[in-house]
C-alpha cells in the first residue's frame, strides 16, 4: 500500500511536469500504439493505474524503453521507471537510475542520467536529464564528452556545466562551465556554446602549429564559415617565423546534383628576401583550384588549375609541397562530351598550361616555354562506326596551336649567360643550347645541332592531325581471331617559319590470337587448377617519311617505352610525335593465367597472370628485338608481387626491371597486432639528360643520373588497435648509394579513442632533415576505423 501512494503521489508530481513539457511547441505526440512486457503487470482499475516489475519494455515504433519497474496511469498519459532505466530512441540512447515520462513521447526527466547521441558521438552524464524534445534537453550538472572510456576510468577531457540547453544536431548552451583535461579545469566560462552536430558549423576550428622547414615555425588560427548550404569558406592567417604573415583562403562549392569544385587562395608579404642563394620575390602568391561542373547538352567543363609566384613556392609553403620534385607546373582545362549509347564518340575543347620550376624565377624559360594555348580532338573509338561487311570505322583527329609568353626567336639573347643563343633549323627550329637551356651553360648538349631535353623550341603555330583506320574481326574455326587495321595518319602544319607543312604516314596493324584453356582437379575433385593461355602474333608497320623539315611541336619520347608498345602495337602506329620512325615490327607474345579453386563448391581464385612476349624488327639491320615480361601473382590470401622487365638479345642485357611485393601479416605475435609490409626494386639502364638545378642555387646545375637502380621499402605495424608504426624510404644504388627520401612516424590512439598524437620525422636527398607532431580530438568516439580518420587537428606534418 504504500509503495502505491508513493506511485500516486509521483505521478500528480509529475502532472505539473508534464504541463509544462506539453505545452513546448516543439512536443511531438506519437499517435502509434504501444506494448508493454514483464515479468508480472499490475491493473489498478479505481485509479486506471498501471504498474509492471521485473524486466520490463515498453516498444512504440523507433523507441523502446527497459526498466526494472514502470508505472504509469492513462488517464495522465504520464509514467515513472525506475532501476537500470535504458531508453532507445533512433541512434540515441539514454540511461538513469529513475525517470518520468509521457507515455505517448517517452520525454520526460531522468535522474542520474546519461545519453550517447548515436553517430554525432557525445556522451552525455547529468544529475537531471529533461528531454523536452526528441532532440531537446536540459541538463543540471552535466558532463559533455566524446571519450569512449571502461566505467571508473578518469577522462581525458570533459566538459562540465551547471546548467545547459541541448539541441542534438544543433548546439549546447551552457553556464558555469569548465573544460576538464584528466579531471582538472583548465578553463572556465560563465557561459559558452559549441556545436552539438555532425554537420559543418560556422567557427573556429584547432589552431595549427608546424615546426622546421625552409619556412621555419608557423601558426594557423583556421575560421570556417559555413556561408551558404552549397558553399564552405575557410578563412586561415597564419605567421612563420622566416617569411611572416600568410593569408589562406579556400572555398569549397557544390551545385546542382554533379557539379562541385575546390579553389584555394594564398599570399604571403614575403620578409626573407634571399634563401640559400636564390632570390624570391617579395610578393608571393599560389592558386590552386580544381573545379568538375556539368553544363548544358551533357557536357563537362573540368579544370585543374595550379599556379604559383616563383619556382621556390613548391618547396616552401605545404599548399603545392607535391610538386617540388616536379620539373613543371602543369595546369589543364577543357570541355568535354561523349555521345552514343556506349559513349564511342568523343568531343574536347581545352588548353594546357605549364610552369617551368628549374632554377630561381628570374632565370628560367617561362618566356619562351612551349605552350598549348588551344587544343581540340574528336575521336571515334572501336566498335561504334559499322560498315558493311562488318567493317569497322576509327578515327582520332587532333588540333593544337603552340605558343608561348612572348616571340621566342627575339628572345634568343636572354636565355642567360651571354651571347646569342645558337639557332638550328635542319631538324625544326630550336635553340641549341644545351640541357640547361642557357647559353653558355657548362652542361652537354650546347652547339651540336641535335635536339636535347630542356633545349627551347622556337617555331610557334598550328598542327592538326587526322588519322581514320578501318578494320575487320575475322573468326578462324572458332579458335583463333585475326583482325588487320589499316590507317593514314595525315599531319598539317602552320607557323610563323613555314606558310605550310604536312606529313603522311600509311599505318597497319594486325592481331591473330587465340583462347585455350584446361581445367586440373586433385584427389577427389576438391582441389582445382584452370590454366588459361592466350597465344597472340602481333604486327605493327609505319611507312618511312622524310620529317627534318618539319616543325618540332612535339618531340620523341625521351623513355624508352618498348615493353608498353610491345603489348599494345596501337602506341606504335597512334604515335603521338611530330618525329616518327618507320616500323615494320613482329610480336609474339603468350599470355597465361592460373585460377585455384581451394575446396569444391568455392569460386576459383586468381592466382598468377604472366605476359611474356619477343619482338623483331624488320626496318634496318634491327632484326632481332627484346625479351618482355609483364606478371602480378597472388600466391595467397595475403601475399602479391609483380615482375616485369625488358631484356636486349641483342646486347645480352636488361633495358629495364622491376620486380616488388607485398605481404599482410596478421597477429605476428603478442606484441604485434598485425604488419603490412611491401618492398619494390626499379632499375632502368638508360634515363635521359636533364638539366637539374639546386633549388634556391641556381648557380648549381647538375645532370642528373643517367641510370636508375633504386630500392622502395615501407612497413606498417600495428603495435596494438591504438598504436602503430609507420616507415617508408628510398634508397639510390647509383654513385655509391644513398637515401633519397625516408619518412618514419608513431600514431597513438587514446584508450577512449577521444583524442590520438603522430610523431614523424623525414630526411630527404637535398632538403636535410625535418619532423612534425599533430594532435587529434577525435569527435566520433567509436567509429574509429583508422587512427586518425576523423576529428579535428592541432599540428602537421611538414
Amino acid at each position: 500500500m504504500a509503495r502505491f501512494a508513493t506511485i500516486i503521489s509521483l505521478l500528480f508530481i509529475a502532472i505539473g511536469w508534464s504541463a509544462n513539457v506539453a505545452a513546448a511547441a516543439d512536443r511531438d505526440r506519437m499517435d502509434e500504439p504501444f506494448e508493454i512486457s514483464a515479468d508480472r503487470i499490475i491493473y489498478d482499475a479505481d485509479r486506471d493505474l498501471y504498474v509492471a516489475e521485473g524486466h520490463v519494455q515498453v516498444d512504440q515504433v523507433g523507441r523502446r524503453l527497459k526498466a526494472r519497474w514502470v508505472a504509469f496511469s492513462t488517464k495522465t498519459n504520464i509514467g515513472v521507471a525506475e532501476g537500470e532505466v535504458d531508453l532507445e530512441d533512433g541512434d540515441d540512447r539514454l540511461r538513469a537510475e529513475f525517470m518520468v515520462f509521457d507515455v505517448d513521447t517517452l520525454h520526460g526527466m531522468l535522474f542520474q542520467g546519461s545519453t550517447d547521441a548515436g553517430e554525432i558521438g557525445l556522451k552525455v552524464r547529468a544529475k537531471e536529464l529533461i528531454r523536452t524534445g526528441k532532440n531537446t534537453f536540459t541538463v543540471r550538472d552535466g558532463v559533455f564528452t566524446t571519450c569512449y572510456c571502461e566505467p571508473g576510468e578518469r577522462l581525458p577531457w570533459e566538459i562540465h556545466a551547471q546548467k545547459a540547453d541541448v539541441e542534438l544536431g544543433s548546439y549546447a548552451t551552457v553556464t558555469n562551465s569548465t573544460f576538464n583535461v584528466l579531471g582538472v579545469p583548465v578553463l572556465w566560462a560563465p557561459w559558452a556554446f559549441f556545436p552539438i552536430k555532425s554537420d559543418r558549423e560556422t567557427g573556429l576550428l584547432i589552431p595549427e602549429i608546424e615546426f622546421g622547414g625552409r619556412s621555419g615555425a608557423n601558426f594557423g588560427l583556421p575560421f570556417f564559415w559555413a556561408a551558404l548550404p552549397q558553399l564552405n569558406v575557410t578563412l586561415t592567417p597564419r605567421y612563420f617565423s622566416k617569411r611572416g604573415y600568410k593569408q589562406d583562403v579556400e572555398f569549397e562549392y557544390v551545385f546542382g546534383e554533379r557539379s562541385e569544385g575546390d579553389l584555394f587562395v594564398s599570399g604571403v608579404l614575403d620578409d626573407s628576401s634571399h634563401d640559400g642563394g636564390g632570390s624570391t620575390p617579395r610578393r608571393r602568391w599560389a592558386i590552386l583550384w580544381d573545379h568538375d561542373q556539368e553544363l548544358p547538352a551533357k557536357f563537362r567543363w573540368q579544370t585543374d588549375l595550379n599556379l604559383s609566384s616563383d619556382n621556390l613556392y613548391p618547396a616552401d609553403f605545404a599548399e603545392l609541397r607535391e610538386f617540388r620534385a616536379f620539373r613543371f607546373l602543369e595546369s589543364t582545362s577543357n570541355v568535354a562530351r561523349t555521345f552514343g549509347a556506349t559513349g564511342g564518340v568523343g568531343v574536347m575543347f581545352g588548353a594546357r598550361f605549364a610552369d617551368e620550376l628549374q632554377g630561381a624565377s628570374p632565370d628560367d624559360l617561362d618566356h619562351v616555354l612551349l605552350q598549348r594555348w588551344a587544343e581540340a580532338r574528336a575521336d571515334i573509338a572501336p566498335g561504334t562506326l559499322r560498315g558493311p561487311l562488318g567493317i569497322e570505322g576509327r578515327v582520332d583527329s587532333e588540333y593544337i596551336y603552340f605558343g608561348s609568353y612572348r616571340h621566342s626567336e627575339g628572345e634568343l639573347g636572354n636565355l642567360g649567360g651571354t651571347g646569342l643563343a645558337p639557332l638550328v633549323e635542319t631538324d625544326g627550329r630550336f635553340a641549341d643550347v644545351g640541357i640547361d637551356g642557357r647559353v653558355g651553360g657548362n652542361l652537354v648538349g650546347e652547339d651540336d645541332d641535335l635536339f636535347e631535353p630542356g633545349e627551347p623550341i622556337i617555331e610557334r603555330g598550328s598542327r592538326v592531325v587526322v588519322h581514320p583506320r578501318l578494320s575487320k574481326l575475322f573468326r578462324l574455326g572458332g579458335f583463333a581471331e585475326f583482325v588487320p587495321e589499316v590507317g593514314w595518319q595525315q599531319t598539317l602544319y602552320r607557323t610563323n617559319a613555314q606558310d605550310f607543312a604536312e606529313r603522311g604516314l600509311l599505318t597497319a596493324r594486325g592481331d591473330l590470337r587465340s583462347r585455350l584453356s584446361r581445367d586440373y582437379f586433385g584427389e577427389g575433385n576438391r582441389r582445382a587448377v584452370r590454366h588459361v593461355i592466350e597465344p597472340r602474333l602481333g604486327w605493327a608497320f609505319v611507312s618511312s617519311q622524310g620529317q627534318k623539315d618539319n616543325p618540332l611541336f612535339i618531340p620523341r619520347g625521351s623513355v624508352d617505352q618498348s615493353r608498353l608498345r610491345a603489348f599494345s602495337l596501337e602506341n606504335v602506329t597512334r604515335n603521338p610525335s611530330d618525329r616518327i620512325d618507320n616500323a615494320n615490327q613482329l610480336v609474339l607474345a603468350l599470355g597465361q593465367r592460373f585460377y585455384v579453386r581451394d575446396r569444391q563448391g568455392t569460386a576459383a581464385k586468381l592466382r598468377a597472370d604472366l605476359l611474356t612476349g619477343i619482338d623483331w624488327n624488320f626496318t634496318g639491320r634491327e632484326g632481332l628485338g627484346n625479351f618482355y615480361l609483364e606478371s602480378r601473382l597472388f600466391p595467397g590470401r595475403l601475399i602479391r608481387s609483380h615482375v616485369r622487365g625488358v631484356f636486349d638479345l641483342r646486347e645480352s642485357t636488361f633495358k629495364e626491371a622491376e620486380v616488388g611485393a607485398g605481404l599482410r601479416i596478421p597477429g605476428v605475435s603478442r606484441f604485434v597486432r598485425m604488419a603490412r609490409l611491401g618492398t619494390n626494386y626499379r632499375y632502368r639502364r638508360d634515363l635521359p639528360r636533364f638539366a637539374e638545378r639546386v633549388r634556391g642555387r641556381p648557380d648549381v646545375t647538375e645532370t642528373g643520373d643517367t641510370r636508375l637502380s633504386q630500392m622502395d621499402w615501407n612497413a606498417t605495424v600495428e603495435l596494438t588497435e591504438r598504436l602503430r608504426l609507420r616507415y617508408r624510404a628510398t634508397y639510390s644504388f647509383v654513385d655509391g648509394g644513398d637515401f633519397i627520401r625516408s619518412y618514419g612516424a608513431l600514431d597513438y590512439v587514446s584508450k577512449c579513442r577521444c583524442w590520438g598524437v603522430s610523431v614523424n620525422a623525414f630526411q630527404e636527398r637535398d632538403q636535410n632533415y625535418g619532423g612534425g607532431i599533430q594532435f587529434r580530438i577525435l569527435g566520433v568516439g567509436k567509429q574509429v576505423g583508422s587512427l586518425f580518420n576523423n576529428g579535428y587537428g592541432l599540428g602537421q606534418s611538414f
